[in-house]
């Protein structure tokens, strides 16, 4: 096995120098930085894991508790979240909550007790008031708090609501529905508050529980006259559009229409829709990349000089669905 001693002979420098180098140390003359990462690739070095923790006193291990729900989402986040961990030579150690707040707090617990440096929490609660005591050691990304507590990160459906009003808004609609599924409801407790004021009207329906609710007909129930809506659920932006259909509507000349799914929410869009939706949600990657970001600056004060400004915002996705008011 190759060492570090004969790395440092094939670049004729010395031992501190090659430490600096394999150690990410931005200190060294760059040509010699070369010069020893070539000599490490040409002796097929790889450094010592126990090596490095002992001379950095870290494991470089971060934790990751997911949830054993919405398992399409956390296989996503954590392939993301494990491949930016990897560039940065750090690895993760995963475990599951089993979707009790019990069972978060616990594993937390034991990915800490296991040498961890430190966790990245995907809580599945809808605050993260439990996790105030374990604060200092762990970030935290919430899908269900539009104002965070202790939470790092937020990804909450409120705010792809948000950004779609905005969105209709620039295009000129005033009256803007919002068709919401009651569960997004119970999972963001804050979120009609934000919008009960700038919405013509809105409705909550269980999008499972009558296979044969329309959405549109309840909105247009309410005897208001909209121009746009915004669905938090696939399954009712599907049944929005159809109905419209039915209605003789010409879309979107005649109705701009947004979806805002959770982020932990996958597509439910059934292959026979033909009609693409504009969505405004949040991607995956960005989500792994912010929270990288917020785990290196928190147990490493390593902020990978990226702009924190903002750290995580959803995105836009146009597929022609909505067009100016007119």
């Amino acid at each position: 096995m190759t060492t570090i001693y004969e790395v440092a002979t094939r670049a004729g420098v010395s031992l501190s120098t090659v430490s600096r180098v394999l150690n990410g140390n931005k200190s060294v003359n760059p040509a010699m930085a070369e010069k020893v990462k070539q000599a490490a690739s040409e002796l097929h070095y790889t450094p010592s894991q126990k090596a490095r923790s002992l001379a950095s006193k870290h494991s470089h291990a971060i934790g990751i508790v997911l949830p054993n729900k919405h398992m399409l989402f956390a296989s996503h986040l954590l392939f993301s979240f494990e491949h930016i961990l990897r560039q940065h030579k750090k690895h993760c150690v995963i475990a599951f909550s089993h979707d009790t707040i019990e069972s978060e707090v616990e594993a937390i617990e034991f990915l800490l007790s296991q040498g961890c440096d430190g966790v990245f929490v995907t809580t599945i609660s809808s605050t993260t008031k439990h996790l105030h005591s374990l604060k200092d050691k762990i970030v935290t990304l919430s899908t269900g708090e539009a104002k965070p507590t202790v939470t790092d990160l937020s990804a909450s459906v409120a705010h792809c609501v948000s950004k779609a009003h905005h969105l209709l808004s620039e295009q000129g609609h005033t009256d803007i529905a919002l068709v919401n599924d009651r569960k997004t409801v119970s999972q963001n407790e804050t979120f009609l508050s934000l919008f009960k004021k700038q919405l013509i009207v809105n409705v909550d329906v269980d999008a499972l529980s009558d296979p044969f609710l329309d959405p549109l007909l309840e909105l247009m129930a309410k005897g208001e006259v909209f121009s746009a809506i915004i669905c938090t659920n696939d399954v009712l932006v599907e049944r929005l559009v159809n109905s419209a259909r039915e209605l003789g509507m010409v879309l979107p000349s005649d109705l701009s229409i947004i979806s805002s799914r959770p982020p932990n929410a996958h597509a439910e869009i059934s292959s026979s829709l033909t009609y693409n939706v504009s969505s405004v949600a949040y991607s995956t990657l960005d989500m792994a990349r912010a929270a990288a970001k917020k785990c290196f600056t928190a147990f490493y004060d390593d902020g990978l000089d990226e702009d924190s400004a903002n750290p995580l915002s959803p995105i836009f996705l146009d597929y022609g669905s909505t067009a100016p008011f007119s």
